[in-house]
């Protein structure tokens, strides 16, 4: 990763031919928008003949505490780049990182964006079970955990099982947070599926998952009450 400054606005990049992209930035034209809510804004665009995702955090950039811990930690989009970096250094496959922007004031990010390469693969289904439990598989020997381990976040193509969306870090939790992931995974697929099931990490990974279903589901009842 590569920084450059200018003023307020700081710029992650990891070619310097991507950096045109900031003085054509309003020449560019969306081919394609794949989401945009209230939390976030994914477009697809076309760079020097490569096809680049764009996308804005939007729910997060304007979260006051996001704000706050923004002065240590940086923005969503700085972290993003710095998880596919991890990822590619772990030996595993994601988008490549292309370009993060953030602007700050009075040293808070107040606003960001992060630009990564388009993978042309299929987004995680269930038809995908298999080469995507191997590729969780991988990343737990590896001593990884995905950090949000749904089918949705992996793509698929005919030679790679691509992460993406992840959280990706270093597992602290041993086989209790490989459990759990596999977990998160199972609850985003549309049936059971094959794992162990019958240890005291999944027993106590299993508590913990039902306990957080709990708080939320009483966060959004005192949310709808207010």
């Amino acid at each position: 990763m590569k920084k450059k400054k200018n003023n307020n606005v700081t710029i992650y990049y990891s070619h310097e031919k991507y950096l045109k992209i900031l003085d054509d930035f309003e020449d560019l034209k969306v081919e394609k928008i794949f989401k945009d809510d209230n939390r976030s804004k994914v477009s697809l665009f076309s760079f020097e003949n490569e096809k680049l995702v764009f996308k804005i955090p939007k729910e997060k950039n304007k979260r006051k505490w996001q704000r706050l811990l923004s002065i240590f930690r940086g923005s969503e989009s700085y972290r993003e780049f710095l998880q596919a970096e991890k990822i590619y250094k772990a030996g595993l496959q994601t988008y490549k990182p292309i370009l993060a922007l953030e602007k700050r004031k009075y040293g808070f990010v107040v606003d960001s964006y992060f630009i990564c390469e388009y993978l042309l693969g299929e987004t995680g289904s269930i038809k995908y079970l298999g080469v995507i439990k191997e590729k969780l598989n991988k990343i737990h020997e590896l001593g990884y955990l995905h950090g949000d381990s749904q089918l949705v976040n992996f793509v698929v193509d005919k030679k790679n099982v691509y992460i993406i969306d992840s959280k990706f870090s270093k597992n602290k939790y041993g086989k209790f947070g490989s459990r759990y992931e596999y977990i998160y995974l199972e609850e985003s697929c549309p049936k059971e599926i094959d794992y162990e099931k019958k240890d005291i990490y999944y027993k106590g990974a299993k508590l913990l998952n039902n306990f957080l279903h709990i708080l939320g589901k009483m966060k959004k009842k005192l949310k709808n009450k207010k």
